[in-house]
């Protein structure tokens, strides 16, 4: 009686049955082949040179992944050598490979070294903020000098990175808020093209945006279902009572603006004057746009976040109306259609976390690896830039990760980002 292949058994083909246009599965370690991912799709006879070299007997073939079928078997396969030696070109391309394992070792030091940075900024902005009632011109030129540094990076380098920070670092209190939005709205305000002076006053009426919700009761702050009419109405008064505070502390005119009008809406159904479209100051138009984004990925009750992707897809589809349609166009661009903390799955049907992105570049950002063959603490870091025919082909929520995966890429609770200025002309998502 034939013996039927079991189907939960992985289906393995003889390498020398193997073509182009076959999807295959190499049962190896990560750095002893050249490929960028253990599971591919052959593109082209050099690609299948490269795999032949590497002295496998067979490998898994995937059907319905594949565009052919495997060749015919042979009458009299040919036996394989146990190793044989790679061709020169793959030669190469391990070494290529072994140059992109130490990139993604500068990426993994490059957030290391931005989430210490944010370390600082985030303690710097935590004793400016409680100290900003008892000793305003201290607190005030404290925040002055951080949001002008902060402004000295950003165009120091036309090839900044935004890289998402760990949770273990975040926090939950308004302070992360605040800089959260800072940052980037000065980082849309750099490629909205502002000058330097005008991108150190969007930062500090970002830095101070909601300033007044220090006179608004933790009660409804913190509250997680909807508000009631009187505590809409109370809370709306933040915007006004960060006026009051602003003048007493001697902020320009033009940061001043931003704390009243970044809840104006450009469709004139934003609070609290009504404004509408170029009634509102450009840079609250700016800060409208983050801080909602903000919002939207971190909600008071963590269950009702949105993910960055589903954030963007709803300010762009449902609530264009609202927003600076030039300024909401550019923010996507520079965060990308998936902002670092998105669970992707790419086209090769890897899945991954993005960790940062280019504002030059953002439809390919660096991206966190599943894959159990390498240690979590070791994960590829892969850099979309290197590999035209990888792309992002869809967001996942994190919640329909299977246990293995959610635990291996860890997605982030809380959406927080910072910057790392690069100075040397290297690429800065790499």
């Amino acid at each position: 009686m034939k013996k039927t292949a079991d189907p939960s058994e992985p289906l393995r083909v003889a390498v020398d049955r193997l073509r182009p246009g076959m999807y295959v599965h190499l049962e190896l370690k990560w750095l002893d082949h050249p490929f960028s991912f253990n599971s591919f799709k052959i593109r082209d006879q050099k690609q299948l040179d490269t795999l032949l070299s590497l002295g496998l007997r067979d490998v898994i073939y995937v059907p319905e992944k594949s565009d052919v079928a495997p060749l015919p078997p042979k009458e009299s396969p040919v036996p394989m050598a146990e190793s044989s030696p790679m061709l020169e070109v793959d030669q190469l391309a391990l070494a290529d490979k072994k140059r992109r394992i130490a990139r993604v070792s500068k990426e993994r030091e490059a957030i290391q070294r931005c989430e210490k940075k944010f370390v600082g900024v985030i303690s710097s902005v935590k004793n400016l903020m409680r100290n900003l009632m008892a000793r305003p011109e201290e607190s005030i030129q404290a925040a002055d000098v951080l949001i002008k540094e902060m402004v000295e990076s950003l165009l120091a380098d036309r090839n900044i990175a935004v890289h998402l920070m760990n949770d273990k670092i975040a926090g939950e209190d308004v302070y992360y808020h605040s800089l959260n939005v800072a940052v980037l709205a000065m980082m849309l305000g750099r490629e909205a093209g502002l000058p330097p002076e005008e991108v150190s006053l969007l930062g500090m009426g970002a830095l101070f945006h909601d300033v007044g919700k220090s006179r608004i009761p933790d009660k409804v702050l913190l509250k997680t279902e909807p508000l009631n009419h009187a505590e809409r109405a109370l809370y709306r008064l933040h915007c006004h009572m960060g006026e009051e505070i602003a003048k007493q502390l001697g902020l320009a005119p033009r940061a001043i603006d931003i704390i009243v009008q970044h809840h104006e809406t450009m469709n004139g159904k934003g609070y609290p004057q009504g404004l509408q479209g170029g009634k509102i100051s450009r840079l609250a138009r700016i800060v409208a746009i983050v801080n909602a984004y903000d919002n939207y990925c971190n909600r008071t009750n963590p269950n009702d976040s949105l993910t960055p992707h589903e954030a963007l897809a709803l300010m762009y589809s449902r609530e264009r109306e609202l927003y600076d349609s030039k300024l909401l166009k550019l923010f996507i661009k520079c965060m990308g259609v998936y902002p670092p903390g998105s669970i992707v799955q790419l086209s090769n049907e890897a899945v991954g976390m993005v960790v940062s992105i280019n504002a030059k570049q953002a439809l390919s950002p660096s991206v966190l690896i599943y894959d159990p063959t390498v240690p979590k603490e070791e994960a590829i870091i892969y850099d979309l830039t290197e590999d035209p025919d990888i792309t992002i082909v869809e967001s996942i929520r994190p919640n329909l990760l299977l246990r293995e995966i959610y635990d291996y890429l860890s997605p982030r609770k809380r959406m927080t980002y910072y910057f790392d200025e690069r100075t040397d002309g290297a690429k800065a998502n790499r």
